[in-house]
């Protein structure tokens, strides 16, 4: 919740900083690039903090640092301060989100990894209401608040607020019992020795994340889906008044229907989370729908249809997100857990930065170019963004399809086989019987 009044606050900061108007589209970048910038230059720094040092002490000073930097976006003054907090506050997130995901499967069973992970997922993503909530009524009382920070009231205590969320997670972090990383032996004697260990621990990790079959395919499905959606929620408001011929109401239904599609697939989720589900067949299925609600909400020409699909989209993407994310806490290794969702997390920002980068180029790049409903530039984005999507999942759901059919032994498949044989078999025999009683009852001649 804490994030996201520091991301409205943030906004509505670099806003005051270049001073309104159209400049100030512009200067909501600097925060927005300061978020996904470090994951480009310490991507795997997290994973090996997790993996190698004890994790509870990783998230207590990660909360701290975090809280001392929303203390000083309060007295921010100009885009290089922005910049720089933002960038130092998103590098401290880095480690603490791997250490937060590795001891996940330390502290709950596996049986209940799925509604755990919806549970988690949702309280990240279903909290931006509330978050924006709360922005707004700082806004609304901005008057009546002590006047403090450099561009008033509002903004700063929307910072403080945000000072005291991170206090209060390392307070839970604090009292709750958390297991430290294991470490091998080998990795121990090195980590003593040898001050190369720990690149050699990131490169482990990217050894492993890019050669393991299933792992890569998760990373890469997640990643695929936020480069879609990435593309929809860019170019967003000006496909709903360039293409759809609506108002900012439209937009706004749109993302509402996007939130709560998201909201629904993890809720849904939570609920079936104690089922004994084939998490990368539903996983692989998810990718599929969100790939394809994409593509048809391209070739939507009303507010309300492109809000249906936009719901489907949520529900797909929720759905595959806590999928992905409880196949990884299942399968990886604890030794190996914190460097993989470490790649996890930078291949995810890696997407979202490219999909940013590429929406609003590629719509005019291919503005005029293709034929028919795909002329206009901003429906060609959507619908190729989906088609990202729909190709990864596809692909996914084919290699999960040879998985499951591997999960059989050679004697059970054998026995399968046997069981079709002697079916066919009793059908064949049944119907040369029902053949040979109509040919006596045929009168001949």
């Amino acid at each position: 919740m804490g994030d996201w009044v520091a991301l409205f606050a943030s906004f509505a900061l670099a806003a005051r900083i270049s001073g309104g108007g159209t400049a100030a589209s512009l200067g909501i970048l600097v925060p927005l690039v300061g978020r996904i910038l470090p994951a480009l230059v310490f991507g795997f720094v997290g994973g090996v903090l997790a993996d190698r040092f004890n994790r509870k002490a990783t998230m207590l000073v990660a909360d701290v640092g975090r809280a001392v930097m929303a203390v000083g976006f309060i007295f921010v003054g100009n885009f290089r301060q922005l910049f720089l907090l933002t960038f130092v506050t998103e590098l401290l997130s880095m480690m603490r989100q791997p250490a937060r995901e590795a001891v996940v499967p330390s502290l709950i069973p596996e049986s209940q990894l799925l509604a755990a992970n919806g549970l988690s997922l949702l309280s990240n993503y279903g909290t931006a209401p509330i978050g924006s909530a709360l922005f707004a009524g700082l806004t609304q009382i901005g008057s009546l608040l002590p006047p403090f920070g450099t561009f008033g009231s509002s903004i700063g205590a929307a910072f403080a607020l945000n000072t005291v969320t991170f206090l209060s997670s390392a307070v839970i972090v604090f009292f709750t019992p958390i297991p430290s990383a294991p470490l091998s032996k080998d990795r121990k004697a090195r980590n003593r020795v040898d001050l190369r260990a720990p690149l050699r621990d990131m490169t482990d990790g990217f050894r492993f994340v890019t050669r393991s079959g299933p792992i890569r395919r998760m990373i890469l499905g997640m990643a695929a889906g936020l480069f879609g959606g990435g593309a929809l929620f860019v170019i967003g408001q000006p496909f709903v008044e360039q293409v759809l011929r609506a108002s900012d109401a439209g937009y706004g239904l749109i993302v509402t229907a996007l939130g709560v599609g998201v909201g629904i697939g993890m809720l849904g989720m939570t609920i079936l989370g104690t089922m004994n589900t084939r998490r990368p067949l539903v996983f692989a299925l998810a990718l599929v729908a969100t790939g394809l609600a994409i593509v048809f909400t391209g070739f939507t020409n009303t507010v309300a249809g492109a809000a249906a699909w936009t719901l489907v989209t949520g529900i797909g993407t929720g759905v595959a997100y806590v999928c992905g994310f409880t196949e990884l806490h299942a399968t990886v290794h604890d030794e190996l857990r914190g460097r993989t969702f470490a790649a996890m997390f930078a291949f995810a920002r890696v997407a979202l930065l490219v999909s940013f980068a590429l929406a609003g180029v590629g719509a005019a790049a291919l503005d005029g170019v293709l034929a028919g409903e795909l002329n206009e530039g901003i429906r060609a984005v959507i619908v190729l963004g989906g088609a990202v999507v729909l190709l990864v999942g596809g692909g996914v759901l084919w290699t999960t399809r040879n998985e499951l059919r591997a999960e059989f032994s050679s004697e059970q498949l054998s026995t399968l086989a046997d069981a079709s044989n002697a079916i066919t078999w009793m059908r064949g025999d049944r119907r040369s019987s029902d053949q040979k009683d109509a040919d006596k009852e045929t009168p001949k001649g």
